[in-house]
């Protein structure tokens, strides 16, 4: 699963609302958005016993990243963010876990919470080839998720009319006059298509034939700004169950959140980095 929680929800009280939201779906695995609140250790310590789960932090510039999972499924092997402050504007947290349970021994498993940058699809798109890189680094077995922030492939150009300026000006491509139309720039999902990444929604409506599951999760830019994308060897466990969660008054984004069978990675697309 993932969230963004909106900047201010420990502030305003809107994180016990969205405690609950999650606790109803009870994922094994959680990305998290503009948490920066949870850098502070009694903080997340706190939201560790509210969601049952445990937490890690990336530094950020802006607005954290996190990932919460549940210790009954999954056993913590280390955190990467080394490049999640020097080098993005918020940031990626890419701990690694060993599922447990299971009759044979996968590489560990790459879980990345990120929140690509909203002003720049050319910065965004170099964002990206970077958390392509750590999706791949211990062994292939790395899923992306959260924020991405821009116009994936294969999705409706929006009514860009209805998007704020601003928006427009950061996710569109550039028009050689004012008066002609808008057309969202595809450079960030080009970028991880190039990495051989596999955007999971869209996996899911072509093998469904529901065209239907590419719904906005932006409230207000009106996209799928939230998306969650994989490496080829987790693509045979991607589950049918890919949906929206409505967090409702408390957050800007509906979540996002789908299953896998892990019993179904082909580790022989689970390739050493290089």
């Amino acid at each position: 699963m993932s969230q963004n929680a909106q900047y201010g929800a420990d502030e305003d009280g809107r994180w016990k609302g969205l405690v609950d939201v999650i606790r109803a779906v009870g994922p094994d695995l959680l990305a998290l958005q503009e948490v920066d609140w949870l850098r502070h250790w009694w903080k997340r310590r706190q939201a560790e016993r509210a969601l049952g789960m445990r937490i890690v932090v990336a530094p950020s510039r802006q607005f954290n990243v996190a990932v919460a999972w549940a210790p009954t499924a999954l056993r913590h092997l280390g955190t990467d963010t080394r490049y999640s402050k020097s080098d993005m504007h918020h940031g990626y947290c890419a701990p690694r876990f060993q599922p447990l349970g299971l009759d044979r021994e996968l590489p560990p498993l790459v879980f990345a919470s990120t929140h690509l940058t909203p002003y720049s699809a050319q910065a965004a798109a170099q964002e990206a080839q970077l958390l392509a890189a750590r999706l791949y680094r211990y062994g292939g077995l790395g899923l992306g998720i959260g924020d991405i922030n821009h116009l994936p492939l294969g999705d409706d150009e929006p009514d860009w009319a209805q998007v704020q300026a601003h928006n427009r000006a950061s996710r569109c491509l550039r028009r050689r006059h004012a008066g002609d139309p808008w057309r969202g720039s595809r450079l960030v999902g080009e970028v991880l298509r190039d990495a051989d990444l596999i955007d999971v929604c869209s996996h899911v409506a072509r093998r469904m034939g529901d065209p239907s599951l590419r719904q906005l999760t932006g409230k207000a830019g009106l996209i799928r700004t939230d998306q969650a994308h994989v490496t080829p060897a987790l693509v045979p466990a991607i589950q049918n169950d890919y949906r929206r969660v409505d967090p409702g008054e408390y957050a800007d984004h509906w979540g996002i959140v789908f299953g896998l069978d892990l019993t179904k990675v082909d580790v022989s697309r689970a390739l050493d980095y290089a």
